[in-house]
């Protein structure tokens, strides 16, 4: 008797603080198919779970179709369009061209952060890496008369 009384206890408390959810489903298809016995749905998607808070604080618990996320970086791409950053992946020479600039700044940084170039070079210049170890590096390229820059990753071999 005790053991019913704690098990309802414990269900009628569980059930009573328990939270819902919607059933929603961010679908590209789906289909609902019956007989007299048996129904049968299904839907290929994703599941929507509104946001939920608790006070202050948001609680994560599903796909959400909209976050307010922020930019982290406000790189103009502007000057992406025609400026060419090659060979990539490289070995020995990196080149920087534009049509129209004539001089470029230019950092390069690996992975972890370390900055292992910073300078200036002009169109069609050579930028000897061939001392670089083999990796990835982010190379980062400012017009000097607009102060835009784009950065790019490129693998020396």
């Amino acid at each position: 008797m005790k053991h019913l009384l704690l098990v309802l206890t414990l269900t009628f408390s569980s059930l009573s603080f328990c939270q819902t959810i919607s059933k929603q489903v961010i679908g590209a298809a789906g289909r609902t198919t019956s007989n007299s016995n048996l129904k049968i749905s299904y839907t290929v998607g994703e599941p929507v779970v509104g946001l939920m808070t608790a006070g202050a604080n948001q609680l994560g618990n599903g796909y959400y179709p909209a976050l307010n996320l922020q930019a982290l970086s406000i790189e103009d791409n502007l000057l992406d369009v025609q400026l060419k950053v090659y060979p990539n992946p490289t070995s020995q020479f990196l080149y920087v061209s534009h049509p129209d600039v004539a001089s470029f700044g230019i950092s390069i940084v690996d992975l972890n952060g370390k900055q292992l170039y910073t300078g200036t070079i002009n169109k069609d210049e050579p930028l000897d890496v061939s001392n670089y170890s083999q990796g990835m590096y982010l190379v980062t390229v400012e017009n000097a008369a607009t102060n835009k820059k784009n950065t790019y990753k490129i693998i020396k071999k």
